[in-house]
């Protein structure tokens, strides 16, 4: 006997929230940023 049930159809899919969306870009700017600026330090490191 399986657990599955047949009966039920597909889940249907749900929209991520633009609270979500808008976080992660901000998360992705912020971070690309900051390899921007470590970048720049490395090299006057390096000089």
């Amino acid at each position: 006997m399986s657990n599955r049930d047949d009966n039920r159809g597909p889940v249907p899919s749900q929209r991520t929230p633009f609270s979500f969306k808008l976080m992660v870009a901000m998360a992705v700017l912020y971070l690309g940023w900051r390899l921007v600026e470590g970048i720049a330090a490395f090299i006057r490191w390096i000089r």
